[in-house]
């Protein structure tokens, strides 16, 4: 078994107009203010109201300010039970040095709802291994939201059904004129779905911040690695033991994983998935609309889910919403 559990997990409730949203930024700081000012304004104009964190627009080189001032953003939001959603600007780096001074027992106790992705990956796993919280990996205001009207209308669906809770059971969907996910390898299994960036999941092996993953199902995303990097990343997944307990595998966007180096032959992206689909042997699917892309979908971290692998229908599908009432 790996990771450390905490007992049954638990769901933050339902989002619902009026409620208070946090915004901070717990690794790097943004490229550009105004979107981050703009995704703000989006959130408040769907009539929600938004407290920003003390620190959100501090910069310390590729961080969003020092650690203290950071953590200390995440824990005042977490420890204020009229904060239903904490979210952060925008992922980059920086949320594994804050993990160990993270309020644990406030988020158990206040229970908010936790969304972001890509770097955030860091908090989604630790608080689901140390709270037993369900968080949401997806949209963040500074990435996703600043746009307004042109924001994309599949991931703002995806994102306000997902906050507001989601009738289950609920199959994953693919946007529009995008080519749904395809087997890699059949089968039929159901377990807790644990969505993830593959380099922040790699990070996390062999500390108490990774949830225990006997039986999940692993989706994993990742953005600008070469496909040896991939590969390697994959290999810590095996040697860690992570691939030998997991029930089933999918595989959303890998985004600009062209190859730099030209001294050497690249092997495809395809070839390196699909060896270590071969090496977990469990049911695999791919090309599920979740990564570093517009059209995404926001998704709970740590639900029962199905996934089926067949030549028919390659799919995931949620059991559970992740939100309580």
């Amino acid at each position: 078994m790996l990771g450390t559990g905490a007992g049954a997990y638990i769901c933050p409730p339902r989002l619902e107009p009026g409620d208070l949203i946090g915004v901070i930024a717990p690794s790097s700081p943004q490229r550009d203010d105004a979107r981050l000012r703009a995704g703000i304004e989006f959130l408040r104009d769907a009539g929600y109201r938004v407290r920003e964190g003390e620190h959100l627009w501090d910069r310390h080189g590729y961080l969003a300010g020092n650690d203290h001032d950071r953590v200390s953003d995440l824990n005042g939001m977490l420890r204020d039970p009229e904060v239903r959603m904490i979210t952060a600007g925008r992922g980059g780096y920086g949320a594994t040095r804050i993990l160990a001074d993270v309020d644990y027992e406030a988020a158990r106790l206040n229970r908010p709802m936790i969304v972001g992705f890509s770097d955030v990956t860091a908090l989604n796993l630790a608080f689901l291994s140390r709270s037993g919280l369900v968080s949401f990996s997806g949209v963040m205001p500074g990435v996703d939201l600043w746009q307004g009207d042109g924001n994309d209308t599949f991931g703002m669906e995806q994102f306000r059904n997902a906050i507001s809770g989601l009738s289950v059971p609920w199959e994953v969907p693919s946007p529009e004129g995008v080519e749904p996910p395809r087997m890699i390898r059949p089968g039929i299994v159901t377990g807790r779905l644990i969505p993830v960036n593959l380099t922040l999941l790699v990070t996390l092996c062999g500390t108490p911040y990774l949830p225990d993953l006997d039986g999940s199902i692993l989706l994993i995303e990742e953005i600008g690695e070469e496909v040896y990097r991939i590969d390697r990343l994959f290999s810590q997944l095996r040697n860690a033991g992570v691939l030998d307990v997991i029930g089933g595998l999918a595989f959303g966007r890998f985004t600009g994983t062209e190859p730099k180096r030209i001294s050497i032959d690249p092997l495809g992206l395809d070839e390196v998935l699909g060896h270590y689909a071969e090496v977990a042997d469990v049911p695999t699917i791919t090309g599920v609309a979740y990564g570093h892309v517009p059209q995404k979908l926001t998704l709970p971290v740590g639900v029962e889910c199905r996934l089926e692998a067949t030549e028919k229908r390659s799919t995931l599908t949620l059991l559970e919403s992740g939100t309580s009432e």
